[in-house]
This record gives C-alpha cells, sequence and structure tokens, in this order.
C-alpha cells in the first residue's frame, strides 16, 4: 500500500485548492484572476518538488496552445472591424421586444461562437445587449442568459467554438471533420431546445432604438473567410498539426490587415487575452503534478470504470463546480475512442449554463453587469440555465 508523504501531500492541496479558487470571481471586492491563479498554483507545485521544471515544460501541449493563440488572432482581427458592435445593436433594433431579443441573443451567439472562440464573442456582444435591455427598464438576466446559453451551445458545433474543444482536438485521434460531423447536429438540436424552454420567462417589453456604428465590410469579410478557411483547413488537411495550422493562418491574417488594411500587427497582438494561455499553461502543470498521485488515480479509475451515466454525471458535476475547461483536463487521462472524446466536449460544453462558474462565459456576463451597475438575478440564471443544462447534456449524450 502506498504511503503519501507530506510534499506530496502539500502538492496535493495546492492543486485542489487552485481548481476551487478558479471557481470564484471575486472574494471581498477583490477580483481573482483565473490566469494568475492557475499561474500561481503551477509555480507552487514546482517549488515544492510536485514536478521538476523539466517535467512541468513537457506537461505543456504546445499544439493546444498553438490553436487557442490562432483563434485569439483570429477574433480580435475580425473584431477590430467593429462587426460586433454593430451586429449586436443591430440585433436589439430588430429585435424590438426583450422576449425577440433574448431569442435573437441565443441565435446570434451561437452563430458567431461555431466559428470563433465563445468567450470572445460574448465579450464583444454583452455589452450591447446588456445596454438594450437596460434602455428598456428591463431585467437583462433574460437576455444574459439567452447569451451565455447560445455562446455556450454552439462553441459546441466545431473544434475552434472554445478551449476545451480545442484541447481535445489535440490530444484525441477525433478529426476535425469528425468532430464537426457528429456533434454540430447536436448543436442545432440543443439549440432548439435552448430557445423554447426559456420562453416562459420572458416578456414583450419594448426596446427602444439604439445607435447602430459602422464597421469596415471588407476588413469584416477578411476576417470572416480567414476563420471559416482555417475551419476548412482543419476539415481537409487532418494530417496536419491543428495548432501549427491554426497559428499559421492567423499569422498570415495579421500579414493581411497589416497590408491591406496598414494596421500594425503589433496593435492587435497588444489586445489578445494573453490569460487564456497563461491559464492553460497553469492547468497543464496542475494536472501534470497531480498524475500520479494515488488518490487522484483512484478517483479516475471509478470514473473510467462508471459506465456512460456515470462518466457523465462526473464531467457534468465537476464542470459545473470547477468550470469547464479544467474538468477536461482533469478527465482527459481516463478517456479512450472517438466517441468518449466527443461526449466529453459535449457534456463539459453543456454543463457550462448550469451554474455561474461552470464556464467563463457566464462569469464574463456577470462581471460585465457588474461593472455597468446592473443586477443579474444569479438565481435566476440557475433556475434557467440549470434545467437547460441537463435537458441538454441528456440529449447530447443520446445523440453521440
Amino acid at each position: 500500500m502506498l504511503r503519501a508523504t507530506t510534499p506530496d501531500l502539500l502538492v496535493a492541496a495546492v492543486v485542489v485548492a487552485t481548481f476551487l479558487a478558479l471557481a470564484v470571481p471575486r472574494v471581498r471586492g477583490i477580483p481573482l484572476s483565473r490566469a494568475l491563479t492557475a499561474g500561481l498554483g503551477a509555480v507552487a507545485v514546482v517549488a515544492l518538488g510536485g514536478l521538476s521544471p523539466e517535467a512541468a515544460f513537457a506537461s505543456v501541449d504546445p499544439t493546444t496552445l498553438l490553436l487557442v493563440f490562432g483563434m485569439l488572432v483570429h477574433v480580435e482581427a475580425l473584431s477590430t472591424s467593429g462587426v460586433y458592435s454593430w451586429a449586436g445593436a443591430a440585433l436589439a433594433n430588430r429585435a424590438r421586444t426583450t422576449r425577440r431579443l433574448t431569442l435573437g441573443a441565443t441565435c446570434l451567439a451561437a452563430g458567431l461562437s461555431a466559428v470563433a472562440l465563445n468567450d470572445a464573442t460574448v465579450i464583444l456582444l454583452a455589452p450591447v445587449v446588456l445596454d438594450a435591455a437596460a434602455t428598456a427598464d428591463a431585467d437583462p438576466t433574460l437576455p444574459g442568459i439567452g447569451l451565455v446559453v447560445g455562446a455556450n451551445v454552439g462553441s459546441l458545433a466545431t473544434p475552434l467554438g472554445n478551449p476545451q474543444n480545442a484541447y481535445i482536438l489535440a490530444q484525441s485521434a477525433v478529426s476535425a471533420g469528425e468532430f464537426v460531423r457528429r456533434l454540430a447536429p447536436v448543436a442545432v438540436v440543443c439549440l432548439g431546445l435552448a430557445l423554447v424552454l426559456p420562453l416562459p420567462f420572458t416578456d414583450r417589453r419594448r426596446l427602444p432604438p439604439v445607435p447602430e456604428p459602422s464597421f469596415d465590410r471588407g476588413w469584416a469579410a477578411l476576417g470572416g473567410g480567414f476563420l471559416v478557411g482555417t475551419l476548412f483547413l482543419l476539415v481537409a488537411l487532418p494530417e496536419v498539426d491543428a495548432g501549427a495550422l491554426a497559428a499559421g493562418t492567423a499569422l498570415a491574417h495579421l500579414g493581411a490587415v497589416q497590408v491591406g488594411r496598414r494596421v500594425p500587427a503589433d496593435e492587435i497582438l497588444e489586445r489578445l487575452d494573453w490569460g487564456v494561455l497563461v491559464l492553460f499553461v497553469g492547468l497543464f502543470v496542475l494536472t501534470g503534478a497531480i498524475r500520479g498521485d494515488s488518490v487522484f488515480v483512484a478517483l479516475l479509475n471509478t470514473v473510467e470504470g462508471a459506465g456512460v451515466v456515470g462518466r457523465t454525471a462526473a464531467t457534468f458535476g465537476l464542470s459545473a463546480v470547477v468550470s469547464n475547461v479544467p474538468a477536461v483536463l482533469l478527465l482527459a487521462p481516463v478517456t479512450a475512442g472517438e466517441t468518449e472524446w466527443l461526449r466529453l466536449a459535449a457534456v463539459s460544453t453543456l454543463a457550462g449554463n448550469a451554474t455561474p462558474v461552470a464556464s467563463a462565459a457566464t462569469l464574463i456576463v456577470l462581471e460585465r453587469a457588474r461593472r455597468s451597475d446592473q443586477r443579474l438575478s444569479v438565481l435566476r440564471l440557475v433556475a434557467i440555465g440549470l434545467p437547460v443544462s441537463v435537458l441538454t447534456t441528456v440529449v447530447a449524450v443520446v445523440l453521440v
């Protein structure tokens, strides 16, 4: 029987505390950065001897980092055209009521998140959608929920939709084409459910018009072309490393913007959310530190032998508590076969709608509302989001 040593227990304690802290957005008014939390945890486990510096570097997956980097560049370059602000304002003006705004936000976020990272979609659309509800003296909770649910459900359709999908594409034998073929129809079905279930909670309060900003159509077309083109190349060239391909098209995108639009690439790079990459590096090191821990191995073995229902419950519960990206990295060692990887992607993504901490998209909307002094009801968010999450997860598991 293996006996854990004091350093081993300290390393395990640091890892557990770090993963739990990732679900806490602020403490007594002090904001907690998920990237900083993961980075500090990673440094701590190396300092405690949980991993050597060489092993820590070896635990980081470059394909995932390059894939996420590429998508961050594509989205930031596209957003600079102003198309996201225009799309949000156009939606608010054409919706005319809060019910249509909620439904429209769900569809718009789903469509954009299918080809771009869902977190970026929420960051760029949340200000317009929430402010539109506020100008009508309406509760912004429902449009906010629509935005989050749409972004999470839509992101399920492709490996470019969210960070955990990008990780799964990099780690598994699932090709981009197979990912889209099997999960895009699931996303469409789940989107239909996500549109119907919240309807009884919405009202038809009239929305006043909002200014529609102009945007650079040529630049938007260029950015959209690079996004769709990247997805096409990932599907068409499964033998090429996904990270290298995404990063390569991102650099080409930067070059095209610099030459064609006279915008220095440095300006776009400075606005990237580098914290996402820091978060991933920290999570890679943290999970690498506990892969050999006897308690962690025993828990993973339990999950591995739990069957479809047990694995689904473990994925859903872990995603709801520590959020979906850490959950996927923790469960990856006991995931094998295309169906299991795709089920992990579906359950972790759809579980993101269950609680305020289950996905970064929800935390982004809550933080944006707080900064604008708009009160979003967390209780209402859970009352609507949890049933949507559970039902869509059940449907996804059956369809996958």
